[in-house]
């Protein structure tokens, strides 16, 4: 298991659209994918999931990754919210 925390830099936060971008990423990706928002548990292969824990710009998110390729698709994910998940 692999996990490291990122800062929202999108102004709208992850609201239904960056949601269904980042839904779409992790679920092509083999780990078992856990993103911690405050004391929130996300499932990030539901986009209604993802956009309904009130994730705002400035909001300190956990990702943790575990399987055979947990590195690569911990990596993918991290750059995905980074590179502002289409906004």
């Amino acid at each position: 298991m692999v996990k490291e925390t990122i800062t929202v830099m999108n102004k709208t936060g992850i609201h239904l659209r960056p949601a269904t971008e980042l839904s779409k990423i992790c679920g092509r990706l083999s780990s078992d994918i856990t993103i911690t928002a405050g004391t929130k548990q996300i499932n990030p292969k539901s986009a209604l999931m993802i956009a309904s824990a009130g994730i705002n710009q400035g909001d300190t998110l956990e990702i943790r990754c575990e399987g055979d390729s947990e590195e690569a698709d911990l990596r993918l994910v991290l750059e995905a919210i980074a590179g502002g998940l289409g906004e």
